[in-house]
């Protein structure tokens, strides 16, 4: 009996350590991109960003403080494409490449592009600057 209450007491002991989990926002980098701040000119630009994982989500894109509706996209494939007229981010190569191109800026002012990517608690993003 003495032998069953130690086997319980360890068992119990041991599910408890592997059903512990990280808290929320306490996660390594685990997208690891290859650039989070990019800062160009106010003519047309492409950059390439790479991540070293594949299993991210695109969060949300907002452009100048405002929030891009991505119902039309599917945020967990490994390739979409979101177009507007200043701008398009594209998914590719499976997951490893995304590609932002930002289309010239004409106005008096520098514009802003807010990548959010998301992988289980871990949150990362890239934010270009485009200059007026």
């Amino acid at each position: 009996m003495k032998r069953a209450a130690i086997f319980l007491t360890f068992f119990f002991f041991a599910i408890s350590l592997i059903s512990c989990e990280r808290e929320d926002g306490k996660w390594d980098d685990n997208i690891k991109l290859s650039q989070k701040n990019v800062t160009v000119n106010s003519n047309a630009n492409t950059i390439e960003i790479t991540t070293q994982s594949t299993y991210w989500w695109l969060n949300e894109i907002s452009f100048n403080g405002n929030n891009a509706d991505l119902s039309s996209i599917d945020k967990f494939s490994k390739n979409f494409i979101y177009t507007t007229s200043d701008y398009k981010v594209e998914r590719k190569e499976d997951g490893k490449k995304i590609i932002i191109i930002m289309n010239e800026n004409s106005s008096n002012l520098n514009r802003s592009l807010i990548v959010g990517l998301q992988n289980g608690d871990y949150f990362d993003g890239i934010k270009v600057i485009q200059s007026k």
